[in-house]
């Protein structure tokens, strides 16, 4: 600041002096009592008006977008789970499966699921790796989570030899939440590999998380569920 602009802003200062009273009193006498300092604070203010102040980083959701669906029509017939998701890799299989994990079938087999109308399954990729809590809470909560086996069934059987479709072929895990045969809600995992589909089934309390990439599925139904 050059010597003639001292005195015209300290005149411009006495004009606007009324703006002092909105400082706290303390902060105030404080200036009053260290007018030096409060000048360096006050060039050091106006030295910084024009820099960018930190924008705090962008919040990163569990989930994206949807990325695929899959219609899957009304059932008439209950599904029985060891029924249906049997080992068989054969030319012939109804849907290739090459291996169920124990946590699955002890805590699926023996559940028996009944009717239920037409349903609209989406995928949504995770967008970074988690455990199954904010996977949930974006979902809705447990009950907005849930699916069923017979909608993994007739996803897989549309998949039956590892096809392209809404359920990921490439090794990657498909992620869904299914309540197990006393009713608590599972983690089921579902993925292809080059023999068939392997199917297993964890706790949604797991210390493990799920990687990116991976693809979680919910349902968007058409009319009540009963699982």
């Amino acid at each position: 600041m050059t010597k003639q602009q001292i005195p015209v802003l300290a005149a411009r200062l006495v004009e606007f002096q009324e703006e002092f009273s909105r400082m706290f009193s303390e902060d105030g006498q404080w200036a009053i009592q260290n007018t030096a300092e409060a000048i360096v604070l006050f060039i050091d203010a106006v030295a910084n008006r024009k820099k960018p102040v930190d924008q705090p980083a962008p919040v990163v959701t569990v989930l994206g977008d949807i990325v695929s669906s899959a219609v899957i029509h009304a059932r008439t017939e209950k599904f029985v789970a060891e029924n249906e998701l049997v080992l068989d890799t054969g030319k012939q299989a109804k849907v290739k499966i090459s291996y169920l994990g124990d946590n699955f079938k002890n805590w699926f087999f023996g559940k028996e699921e009944i009717l239920f109308s037409n349903t609209l399954i989406h995928g949504r990729q995770l967008n970074k790796n988690s455990v199954d809590g904010p996977i949930l809470a974006e979902l809705g909560g447990q009950e907005k989570a849930k699916t069923t086996l017979a909608e993994i069934y007739a996803m897989m059987e549309c998949q039956a030899n590892g096809e392209s479709g809404p359920l990921l072929n490439n090794g990657y895990v498909n992620i869904f939440y299914v309540p197990d045969v006393n009713g608590t809600l599972r983690a089921v995992d579902v993925y292809w590999d080059d023999n068939g589909w392997n199917v297993d089934a964890y706790s949604v309390e797991d210390p493990d998380e799920w990687l990116a990439d991976r693809r979680v599925f919910s349902r968007n139904s058409s009319g009540p569920q009963n699982v």
